[in-house]
């Protein structure tokens, strides 16, 4: 009888539970990629749930997409956003805010040509066509930064996803493409594509925080707790991934790979603390960068845009 009764509670507890859940909106480039998938793996887990709420996830092909679904309110948060697209967008105006790093260098990011091109290094583009997800994304930024220290003229051209643009690699219409692990790491290891470039080849890249996660301003302010709450989830989520192998069924799973190479990937190409929330660095840098892109009107320094960044909430503090 008092197991029944037991059980009946239980019952009554979680549903007002769910009635009580919280729902974010969340923007997420490149989906399948290991470090945009912790809040994907986190609500796998129960982590969001544990914290009440119920997270209502978007997949975008990353740069100002990302960017203007949250800074427009049609999503409440965005991970894995640009730094320096999301710096232009505060100076000008825009209703976000940083809450937490998201990837510190950029060790997952690579550059890659057909086998059979002749392209065998970054200074074998020169003059040709070489691929960046979208305007004011990660990859776009890093590309500036590896052809600018190596000298090279190119021609860095906009493909969109890493499955498109490993299709316009593939057919020739572009010459040299962009991708992070778990894709095309088995293309890597069959000898089909090689690399020609990663993106922590650069020092100053290696320090510099090029993706934040943010979240839109009014957001912010009306359910602040919220956030709290999710951030709390996010950086479980983040610890989890590292310890548990499961993460990695997770990530071959959504690949469509085998649990070997997505063990490579993430031994190989993705450090932890690469992806630490509160590791936020280079942040001059982006600044200095942004300026000589016109993407702000004057130089800046790190004090004009404290405005910017809300940390609402660190593991011991």
């Amino acid at each position: 009888m008092f197991g029944i009764i037991g059980v009946v509670v239980a019952a009554l507890l979680a549903a007002v539970s769910m009635a009580k859940a919280d729902t974010l909106k969340v923007a997420i480039p490149q989906k399948g990629a290991w470090d945009t998938s912790f809040t994907g793996y986190g609500i796998k887990q129960g982590f969001f749930k544990e914290q009440g709420l119920d997270i209502e996830m978007t997949y975008t092909e990353g740069g100002a997409t990302t960017e203007q679904a949250v800074i427009s309110g049609s999503v409440d948060m965005a991970m894995a956003s640009g730094t320096l697209g999301i710096i232009s967008a505060y100076v000008k105006g825009a209703p976000v805010r940083i809450i937490s790093s998201e990837a510190t260098g950029t060790p997952d990011l690579y550059w890659y040509a057909r086998a059979e091109s002749g392209i065998k290094s970054l200074k074998d583009v020169a003059g040709k066509t070489i691929a960046f997800s979208a305007p004011g994304s990660s990859s776009n930024l890093v590309l500036l930064t590896l052809l600018k220290e190596a000298g090279i003229t190119a021609k860095p051209t906009p493909t969109g996803t890493m499955p498109a643009t490993f299709t316009q690699v593939m057919s020739g219409q572009i010459d040299a493409g962009w991708a992070a692990p778990p894709f095309g790491i088995k293309d890597i290891r069959d000898g089909k594509i090689v690399v020609i470039a990663r993106g922590n080849d650069s020092p100053d890249v290696r320090s510099e925080t090029f993706r934040v996660n943010v979240v839109n301003l009014n957001v912010l302010q009306q359910r602040r707790e919220a956030i709290v709450r999710f951030a709390k989830a996010y950086y479980k989520s983040w610890q989890w991934a590292y310890t548990d192998p499961k993460a990695i069924d997770y990530l071959a799973e959504d690949n469509d790979i085998s649990h070997e190479i997505a063990d490579y990937s993430v031994k190989n190409f993705l450090p932890q603390e690469a992806s630490d929330p509160y590791r936020l660095s280079g942040l001059q840098r982006v600044l200095d960068e942004a300026y000589a892109a016109k993407r702000i009107p004057s130089p800046m320094k790190e004090d004009d845009i404290k405005g910017l960044i809300d940390i609402v909430w660190q593991p011991g503090k």
